[in-house]
């Protein structure tokens, strides 16, 4: 099977991303592993990055406000992402998020690279087994503001988001992994996540996420409709646990409309 994708949808969907929690300045390091079924696909995320307080006040919309600098790799069988990033949030209920990364596709596991002719390419897998695959590289660009707010028990958080996508050449087009569909190779996808959680118990949220993704130069469009469980456990002052695991169906896709779709994150942060 030469056709595995993986959605970046659980990156920062754990408790302290979506909530306000005061701030701790200090250098962090933050590692999960990524797995999904429809699509296909597996990928180790690291960041590293320091964090600052934004505004010293106190105050329930000013204690977790930060500023966090660092670095981020994506690692899978078919790509390798590595640049920098920028996550600023000026009020609890308000961040936005920056990042640049460079890109290499490589064809190790055969998973390669795929050249396709246009936007209307057949990219599942048996329409890849018959093209050749390639090493490529190239870059992406990513801009994501978060909306989130708490009220009691319930927590509501919607994370717009831009990515451009600079591939090999720039000419011509490509499958694109993540979002498991045709980009042009200088082309853009937007995308919404948007989230409504309720507290189980202290360290568990359960709650059902809306996931869409267009591609404006085709009028790609994938809308997934998923229920969702996050737990999140301090092991001591440095040390934190988190798991996501989230199970839905596409509502529009073009290759897997009304399929079951199962992702799982697990995760480890720590403070230096």
């Amino acid at each position: 099977m030469k056709k595995m994708a993986v959605s970046l949808v659980l990156l920062g969907i754990v408790a302290a991303g979506i909530s306000a929690q005061k701030t701790r300045e200090g250098y962090f390091l933050d590692q999960s592993i990524q797995a999904s079924y429809n699509p296909l696909g597996v990928q180790l995320v690291t960041k590293a990055y320091y964090r600052v307080p934004l505004v010293r006040a106190d105050g329930i919309l000013w204690e977790s406000t930060k500023i966090d600098l660092g670095v981020q790799n994506n690692f899978s069988p078919a790509y390798d992402m590595l640049g920098v990033y920028i996550d600023i949030a000026p009020i609890a209920i308000f961040d936005l998020a920056l990042s640049a990364q460079a890109v290499g596709y490589y064809n190790g596991f055969g998973f390669g690279f795929y050249d396709l002719s246009g936007y209307s390419s057949g990219f599942d897998s048996a329409s890849l087994d018959a093209l050749p695959s390639r090493n490529a590289t190239g870059y992406v660009f990513s801009a994501a503001p978060t909306l989130k707010f708490a009220y009691g028990p319930i927590v509501m958080a919607n994370t717009s988001s831009l990515t451009y996508f600079r591939a090999d050449d720039g000419n011509g087009f490509f499958y694109e992994r993540i979002g498991n569909c045709v980009l042009g190779k200088s082309d853009v996808e937007l995308a919404n996540q948007a989230y409504l959680l309720a507290t189980i118990m202290p360290g568990l949220l359960a709650g059902v996420n809306d996931s869409l993704l267009y591609v404006p130069g085709s009028g790609y469009l994938s809308h997934r409709l998923a229920a969702l469980g996050i737990y999140t456990s301090s092991l001591s002052e440095k040390l934190s646990l988190n798991a996501v695991l989230m199970m839905g169906t596409f509502l529009a896709d073009r290759s897997f409309q009304y399929a079951f779709y199962v992702a799982a994150q697990a995760g480890v942060s720590l403070a230096l």
